[in-house]
């Protein structure tokens, strides 16, 4: 028997489950309209009154540090509720972003960088004097994680920061703008790593010297040039005149061709004096093969030039002496007046301050560690040759026809061998 289903007529189920759907998809908006309702009155009544005051400098109340993420993560509850509107969507962002700026500042990993996308999105639609505000404290926290160093810190990229510096200074022109920027650099220079220090200047020196060389701050600008000077002397020529102990003028061009450690040193200074048994062993170990030493003493608390013969003279370093040159920025200072010292050349601020440079005169590193120094002066003492695309093509020629040369001999000698008797 053949049973005829009746299509037009759904059975009882189906039915049922057809008018379930209808009447949910009518339903949803409501259900959504009464959470949005809801979620909104909790960051309405969550919500601080105001943000705390001197943030960045004193540790936000845990109760205060609670409430604010509670507001994020009702908001976060917002955006994924269906059908969310522009004015919706755009009121709660703007109290997200006024929660984030507390939070940020006490777990900057955590809340910085949705902060920073937050602070765009004020920027394009936000209050005016809101959006401004955000931004404030995106650059003040960014300035924070950029002087960071070690492994547990935030990745920040540095020149992007810099240049959002300098977007805000052109878009809120002012001195509230320049001191961001100024305290920023005075930051980066107070660091205690004179390595970190030199590379975070490398990167967002150029940025800061061109905008204050734009708005005609030139004190600013000639500050920047000594750092960017240092800070970038990795892999260019150093410059370095002076006048020796002796009172000889010296040139670091005469010293092309060997690897050359430059110490910015003073009797007084406590570290310089510890690394001195390191360098003179090193400068005995390498001496032979190219190495050598300036020194260039500052001139500075006490250091006139005859004190400093007589302790290049008399002072022992387990039992040995200074046997490098030593150039005397003082005497240097009496002698040409109006030349400029090379302390004063590339920002020396802090002693010592050791550079390594190659045998064609570039700096290979600044700051080097004193426990690294030896397989460095090592490895700059191996002979390099840089040869052309000619002389390489020369040599594969040469070595080529070397082995021909080669097995036409061995052939030959095969030929006229007699041959092995039985």
């Amino acid at each position: 028997m053949v049973e005829v289903f009746d299509y037009s007529t759904p059975p009882f189920p189906m039915r049922t489950f057809f008018w379930t759907c209808v009447l949910a998809l009518l339903f949803l908006p409501y259900v959504a309209a009464q959470d949005l309702a809801q979620l909104r009155k909790t960051i309405e009544d969550t919500l601080p009154a105001k943000l705390p005051d001197d943030l960045g400098k004193r540790d936000v109340p845990p109760e205060i540090v609670a409430a604010y993420q509670k507001v994020v993560d009702t908001a976060n509850q917002i955006y994924t509720l269906p059908n969310l509107d522009e004015q919706n969507k755009r009121w709660t962002m703007r109290l997200e972003t006024y929660a984030r700026i507390p939070l940020a500042y006490t777990d900057a990993r955590t809340h910085y960088a949705r902060l920073t996308v937050l602070s765009d999105e004020m920027d394009r639609w936000g209050p005016k004097e809101f959006a401004k505000s955000t931004e404030e404290h995106v650059l003040k926290l960014g300035a924070l994680l950029a002087v960071q160093t070690g492994n547990n810190t935030t990745n920040i990229n540095r020149q992007a920061l810099a240049q959002r510096m300098v977007l805000f200074a052109e878009q809120y022109p002012g001195a509230d703008s320049l001191s961001l920027i100024d305290s920023f650099l005075r930051d980066v220079r107070s660091m205690k790593s004179q390595t970190y220090r030199d590379r975070r200047l490398a990167e967002i020196g150029p940025i800061f010297q061109e905008y204050y060389r734009s708005i005609n701050q030139t004190p600013r600008v000639r500050l920047l040039d000594t750092d960017i000077r240092r800070a970038t002397l990795p892999g260019t020529p150093m410059i370095l005149r002076g006048v020796d102990l002796d009172g000889r003028e010296f040139n670091l061009t005469s010293m092309r061709g060997k690897v050359v450690l430059i110490q910015f040193w003073g009797t007084w200074c406590i570290p310089c004096r510890a690394e001195m048994p390191d360098l003179i062993a090193l400068h005995e170990k390498y001496r032979a093969d190219g190495f050598e030493i300036i020194g260039i003493n500052t001139g500075v608390q006490g250091d006139d030039d005859r004190w400093v013969r007589r302790f290049r003279d008399t002072t022992l370093f387990s039992g040995k002496r200074l046997t490098w040159k030593i150039l005397h920025e003082g005497l240097n200072k009496r002698q040409n007046p109006n030349r400029e010292t090379a302390t004063d050349f590339y920002g020396i601020t802090e002693l010592p301050v050791l550079i390594l440079v190659g045998r064609d005169g570039n700096v290979l590193q600044i700051h080097p560690l004193l426990s690294t120094l030896d397989s460095l002066i090592a490895e700059a003492l191996e002979p390099k040759f840089d040869w052309t695309e000619e002389e390489l093509e020369f040599i594969e020629e040469r070595k080529k026809k070397e082995q021909e040369e080669i097995n036409q001999l061995l052939e030959r000698i095969r030929n006229e061998s007699p041959a092995p008797s039985r």
